[in-house]
């Protein structure tokens, strides 16, 4: 499924990103889309890297994750298969065995060990997985693609633009460099991690800190945000290294000043591809940042900035540029959270809507009209109970989303 327009909020220019060395990329088009596209994209490790990998909490999921989290015990990788136009989720035992006979295929074509071989899949659930137009694809002798930008433009379903970043700094002394793509557009709602993210390093981390460090800037980053409020049986991100770079002391915590500036930029990769996600909401027109803050716990915070971000009533209300700020009052009060009406403040950009329990009698609505036609909206909550805050990021919800939706699979 390819779209011909480009979402209004998608960069003004898509970058090339640099290749990791130590890691081979293969891409290949089995047809599962057209003939005229890329739908597989091959990480090859030229030594066993180490990985750390999230997944869905989703009750369903697909036979790739779970394929995954058994290898995922040694914590060692050679090669990341991942595959658009097909989830391969509930798809039975004949979804099962094509997992092993691509293990098998990938494992003899490039001589490496079956556990330490990682698939992703992203596309329509319960159909068939097509095993032998894969199998046949991958078959084809390739040179590695030098483009890794092709690698973000293979693992594409609805996304209407490939989504990728290279960010580079000194580690001691070395230039090091962090690649990452995601690809993601609609059924996205985060619960440890939303769609599909792979980001390559070269420093080398202990495994177990990796993990951690993965689970801490997903919840910075991809948990913080949602397009319409469904969490998918596929997502996962993947966080791998080539272990080029070695520390000059042992790295024993987060908190190593060698990898200071390392996890800024670790950071800054996963937030961005986060907000390229929300940009490329399927329909989107509009990106909504949501700041809930003086919240008596972050619990709190977490839980009305996902009510309003989710709430269909005020993403359509974003879109007719109408400041129906009700509907934001009615998402708060929908989570069951005790709020002083009085205390509650609610911000469209620099316009305060509300005030003591009532309409703001400063209201300018000319003003705000005119500030909900601009293309990135800023919600800011302000509870009054204390001073925990949350952010998410959303997008508005129109007509398109629709249009979109009600043809995925025709």
């Amino acid at each position: 499924m390819t779209y011909k327009y480009k979402s209004p909020l998608a960069p003004k220019k898509i970058n090339k990103i640099k290749a990791i060395a130590g890691v081979d990329l293969y891409t290949f088009s089995a047809g599962l889309y057209n003939k005229h596209r890329s739908d597989i994209a091959l990480f090859i490790f030229n030594k066993p890297g180490s990985i750390a990998e999230v997944f869905t909490k989703s009750s369903i999921k697909s036979h790739t994750l779970n394929w995954n989290k058994k290898n995922l015990k040694s914590r060692t990788v050679k090669a990341i298969f991942i595959n658009a136009g097909n989830a391969n989720t509930f798809t039975g035992y004949q979804g099962v065995k094509s997992i092993t006979e691509l293990a098998k295929k990938i494992s003899s074509q490039y001589e490496i060990p079956i556990n330490k071989f990682f698939v992703c899949s992203t596309g329509v659930i319960g159909e068939p997985y097509p095993i032998k137009k894969i199998l046949s694809a991958i078959s084809q002798k390739k040179s590695p693609n030098k483009d890794w930008l092709n690698s973000a433009k293979a693992i594409m379903t609805t996304d209407t633009f490939p989504k990728g970043i290279t960010r580079s700094f000194k580690f001691n002394g070395v230039n090091s460099y962090i690649t990452g793509i995601s690809k993601g557009s609609g059924m996205i709602e985060p619960n440890m991690a939303t769609m599909l993210g792979f980001v390559f390093i070269e420093i080398n981390i202990p495994k177990t800190l990796l993990q951690k460090m993965l689970i801490k800037v997903t919840e910075d980053s991809f948990n913080k945000i949602t397009v319409d409020g469904d969490e998918s049986t596929n997502d996962t991100v993947i966080l791998a290294s080539t272990n080029r770079l070695i520390p000059n002391k042992a790295i024993k915590t987060l908190n190593d000043p060698q990898i200071r500036n390392f996890k800024k930029e670790l950071k800054y990769v996963f937030q961005y591809l986060a907000n390229l996600i929300v940009r490329d909401g399927e329909g989107a027109s509009k990106l909504i940042s949501i700041n809930v803050k003086n919240a008596k716990s972050e619990v709190q915070a977490k839980k009305i900035a996902k009510s309003i971000a989710n709430s269909q009533l005020f993403k359509t209300a974003i879109y007719g540029k109408d400041a129906n700020w009700g509907r934001i009052v009615m998402a708060i009060s929908k989570t069951y959270e005790a709020i002083d009406e009085n205390k509650l403040k609610i911000t469209f950009g620099n316009y305060q809507v509300t005030h003591r329990g009532a309409e703001n009698k400063m209201l300018n609505k000319s003003k705000i009209k005119n500030y909900l036609k601009k293309k990135e909206i800023k919600i800011v909550v302000d509870l009054g109970l204390g001073n925990k805050t949350y952010d998410i990021l959303t997008c508005d919800l129109s007509h398109k989303y629709i249009d979109i939706n009600a043809s995925y699979k025709s």
